[in-house]
């Protein structure tokens, strides 16, 4: 079997944990399907990220779109929701040209729908009935419960748990230790903070932090 080479679009870090999801499912559980090619990063043009090479920047997406690579989106910038979704959506890759990159100890169920893109670290789980929106970051064990809806371009910190019947929009944030309890919604572009428990809906554009969470202020909307 040919492994499919993965570009990742983005830094050491999101970009980084995924490279290490990647490796580690090829040398310790024999899974091959998938190959870092390399990543794309503005900054470090010419450079290595965790030994990998840096092939471009985002300007030179069109390029790789035209061999036969796939893509991982790995930049999410936490308080500036917006321009996350502005970079990815500059380079206009087809959904289908996403991996779909999920760690061979993570547990999902069978009826549950990752879209393209989505990324599933280590000791994660995502229950019966639930969508996960493209290029979802979940980080080393988050928990995602039953019947719940994640739109696209969202980030789950590690150690994060959102319950059952949970409704969360489009690029948002359930941060670290953070907790969501069952029936509630988070907007787009809203970000549960580090340790809160979310007890109440989070409205679109804002940050709510504490136990209970209580809004702190509105995230940048340019």
């Amino acid at each position: 079997m040919n492994s499919k080479k993965v570009i990742i679009i983005g830094g050491e870090g999101n970009g980084g944990v995924i490279a290490s999801c990647i490796e580690d499912n090829r040398t310790r559980f024999n899974d091959l399907e998938w190959e870092v090619a390399g990543f794309i990063n503005d900054f470090e043009k010419g450079k290595t990220i965790n030994g990998y090479p840096v092939l471009g920047g985002t300007d030179d997406i069109n390029a790789f779109l035209n061999q036969d690579y796939y893509f991982m989106y790995a930049i999410h910038m936490i308080g500036r929701n917006v321009l996350s979704e502005q970079v990815f959506k500059k380079m206009n890759i087809p959904l289908n040209r996403f991996a779909t990159i999920v760690h061979k100890t993570a547990f999902v169920a069978g009826n549950a729908v990752l879209e393209p893109g989505v990324f599933l670290m280590s000791n994660t789980y995502v229950g019966p009935a639930t969508k996960i929106g493209y290029c979802t970051l979940v980080m080393s064990n988050a928990l995602i419960g039953h019947n719940t809806t994640v739109g696209p371009l969202c980030h789950f910190s590690v150690g994060s748990v959102t319950s059952s019947y949970v409704t969360i929009g489009r690029v948002s944030d359930v941060t670290l230790g953070a907790k969501v309890l069952e029936k509630r919604t988070i907007g787009n572009y809203s970000i549960a903070g580090a340790n809160s428990l979310v007890t109440k809906d989070i409205p679109d554009f804002e940050i709510h932090v504490g136990s209970p969470a209580k809004f702190m202020k509105r995230v940048k909307e340019d």
